[in-house]
């Protein structure tokens, strides 16, 4: 019986030992990763040349607005397709200049406009010539960073008033779609940025939910494809058959 008993000692020690040796190898590979801050600020710096973003929003579970966006540098363009309960438009956006067809008018035209600083849409190829993620940096620490295969993924939950603030400041996550987020009052929100080892961003998604006028709605946004997307053209046609508005005021 003695012998039997120094074999399950001897059996528990062992086991003890293989999981302080498992927990460490846990430790030491959330100790190896970098901090949110790190990963904000370094991929901040990313520059990529092309992207594909979705919107949405929606109350009791039924679609209010969406929109569709794909965009390239160098030059810049910008092809999006927006629609909400009364109105859709296309729109190319190219250097300075927007052209856009509103389907909710009578008119199936393009017009052709020039963008200025202080327009949202001008605000957008502002936004999307810098980066992404420069509103998240003040927050970092209110991020979680996990392994995701050879990738970083940072995760937030919750219902921070300053990770609210920066998800409304930067005008390509609420610009192109409309939404006025400065007057709603947050609930939650679901933020998960996904990037690789060199810092280079693969994917953002963010999804929060408020309250508008006293009406629970939720509001989705992801970009991906990263440096996927083939390089965009204003199609000839477009451009040929646009109304210069610019002109028309000048006469």
């Amino acid at each position: 019986m003695k012998f039997k008993h120094q074999n399950i000692i001897i059996t528990v020690l062992l086991a003890l030992l293989f999981l302080t040796a498992c927990s460490k190898t846990v430790s030491n590979k959330t100790a190896n990763l970098p901090t949110a801050k790190t990963i904000l600020t370094k991929a901040e710096k990313d520059n990529f040349n092309s992207m594909h973003a979705s919107w949405n929003e929606s109350a009791n579970q039924k679609t209010q607005q969406k929109a569709e966006a794909q965009y390239t540098k160098k030059p810049t363009v910008i092809y999006a397709n927006v629609s909400s309960n009364s109105n859709h438009y296309q729109m190319w956006i190219e250097g300075k200049n927007n052209y856009i067809k509103m389907k909710g008018t009578n008119s199936q035209h393009w017009f052709k406009t020039k963008l200025s600083k202080t327009s949202a849409y001008g605000a957008i190829t502002d936004s999307l010539n810098g980066s992404l993620l420069m509103p998240f940096i003040p927050t970092a620490k209110s991020f979680k960073v996990k392994q995701n295969g050879k990738d970083y993924l940072l995760i937030y939950k919750g219902n921070n008033k300053k990770i609210w603030n920066a998800i409304i400041s930067d005008s390509a996550f609420t610009a192109l779609i409309g939404i006025d987020l400065d007057n709603v009052k947050p609930i939650k929100n679901d933020i998960q940025i996904n990037v690789d080892q060199n810092y280079h961003i693969k994917k953002v998604n963010i999804d929060s939910t408020y309250k508008d006028d006293g009406q629970k709605k939720n509001f989705t946004m992801q970009i991906d494809q990263i440096n996927q997307v083939k390089k965009l053209t204003v199609p000839a046609s477009v451009k040929k058959s646009a109304v210069d508005l610019g002109k028309l005021n000048t006469k």
